[in-house]
């Protein structure tokens, strides 16, 4: 599998911690972490990043919806959901963006392996 450089979008530093562990122990690298929507895009602009794994809900008037949105018109990157959301309404909303993949939180490794594998084919 291709190492990947990815940004994860977290507002719980445990989740955060944990989902770093895993993408590090899978082999891939980890270029940043932002809390919020205002800290992921003044990142993302200057970064070089294969792919963005982003919270639905974060802290702030934005959420990860709003990031896709912007990561959809600006950047052009692939991203992944990773929520716990069950708000039918706010899946819906997530999916118009088109994400690469939508992971229920906690993310397990195999399922996380797969989303990735499906990047990389």
């Amino acid at each position: 599998m291709q190492k990947l450089y990815i940004y994860i979008v977290e507002d719980n530093p445990l989740i955060a911690y944990a989902l770093k562990k895993m993408l590090l122990n899978i082999g891939h690298n980890i270029c940043g972490i932002a809390e919020c929507y205002d800290e992921a895009v003044k990142d993302l602009r200057v970064m070089n990043v294969d792919l963005v794994i982003t919270d639905i809900m974060l802290k702030g008037n934005q959420n990860g919806i709003d990031l896709a949105h912007y990561i959809n018109h600006h950047l052009h990157i692939p991203f992944i959901f990773q929520s716990s959301i069950t708000c039918r309404d706010m899946i819906n909303m997530a999916n118009k963006t088109r994400p690469n993949a939508f992971l229920p939180k906690p993310v397990n490794k195999s399922d996380m392996i797969k989303a990735l594998a499906m990047l990389a084919a």
